[in-house]
């Protein structure tokens, strides 16, 4: 990301999962849910897969995050319509700020060399035919 204009785009394709609330042992050490851990693992293997570019460092970033997550079955075709076409949005559990969590994770090491370098961000939840995490990392803009 060497200007304001650089991009990295990455979609990984599946059902998206949440990151889940640790969990903690005997011993008081916190650990991932195994589902979230599981899908952790499966984002962080594709995104590997797919960039190509330079772990980002020293720079401010951007990111945006699309979560498209399936549409439920025991609806109407009507309704199924409406959220195809982005008419109705999914409001229900989980939070997007759930998914963002575990994309920043899960991207650490990988794209960015630790998620504190993210100072813009945002995410969006909508349905589709095809689930996936779409992310988009931009040098976030000095604002005056």
């Amino acid at each position: 990301m060497e200007s304001t204009t650089a991009k990295t785009h990455l979609v990984i394709h599946g059902e998206p999962v949440p990151a889940g609330r640790p969990r903690f042992n005997r011993n008081g050490h916190a650990y991932d849910p195994r589902r979230s851990r599981d899908y952790k693992r499966f984002f962080r293997q594709e995104a590997k897969m797919k960039y190509h570019g330079p772990i980002l460092r020293d720079k401010a970033l951007k990111v945006d995050v699309k979560v498209y997550r399936h549409v439920q079955r025991s609806i109407s075709k009507v309704e199924r319509g409406r959220r195809l076409r982005g008419e109705h949005r999914p409001i229900v559990k989980p939070d997007a700020s759930n998914y963002l969590k575990l994309v920043e994770d899960a991207l650490t090491g990988i794209v960015w060399e630790d998620d504190n370098l993210i100072t813009d961000v945002s995410c969006h939840k909508y349905y589709s035919d095809e689930p996936r995490i779409e992310v988009t990392v931009t040098e976030a803009k000095e604002e005056k």
